[in-house]
């Protein structure tokens, strides 16, 4: 069986761009917020996740300028998703990564349940999740789910999740991001890429 059929991964979504989070190579950027380190817009989220189209989204951004409604009651009057997905989306957007003063002071940011990963996989053996550096606003991050925790450096990593396989399985991963000495207080985008492939 071909490795896309053995191995896929489902609704893996950068929390920051709502983009599919396959990073390859990605070089990191300033650590200063500009217009591309902005926190997504809803519409932006759920078009990434594949809930929406980008016409869809588009009607309901003309609709919502002479109907007044936020743009996911929009969405929703029109049927194009369910209240629970946009929910979900809202909550994704406000896990953007922000940094305050108390986080450059105590040194570390934690975010619970930062990425929420479904994964499907025929393998026995299990799959790696690779983890690559958007932005160098961390010196190391300790990346933890309900079966451990491991210690990442400042150009990310692999961690291997053996024997896990089967459809839709669910795993939630949190982190603990270990401020980088130049880290301002400020709005980013989210400093992390991953790819799940099997192992």
């Amino acid at each position: 069986m071909d490795e896309k059929r053995q191995q896929r991964t489902q609704n893996v979504v950068n929390p920051a761009t709502g983009s599919p989070t396959v990073a390859v190579g990605a070089r990191p950027r300033a650590a200063k917020p500009s217009g591309a380190d902005r926190p997504p817009r809803l519409g932006e989220i759920l078009v990434a996740q594949g809930h929406i189209s980008r016409d869809q989204h588009a009607t309901a951004l003309d609709r919502q300028q002479t109907s007044g409604r936020r743009l996911g009651e929009e969405m929703i009057k029109a049927g194009y998703v369910k209240r629970t997905i946009v929910s979900r989306a809202l909550r994704m957007q406000r896990q953007i990564t922000a940094i305050t003063d108390a986080d450059v002071l105590r040194g570390y940011v934690e975010v619970p349940t930062g990425s929420r990963l479904r994964i499907s996989s025929n393998n026995p053996a299990g799959y790696f999740i690779d983890f690559f550096t958007r932005l160098p606003i961390f010196r190391s991050v300790r990346v933890s789910n309900s079966n451990g925790s491991a210690d990442l450096g400042p150009d990310g990593g692999t961690i291997i999740e053996r024997g896990q396989h089967g459809r839709n399985l669910p795993l939630d991963l949190s982190y603990r991001f270990m401020l980088a000495s130049n880290a301002t207080p400020g709005t980013y985008a989210w400093p992390l890429a991953l790819n799940v492939r099997p192992l």
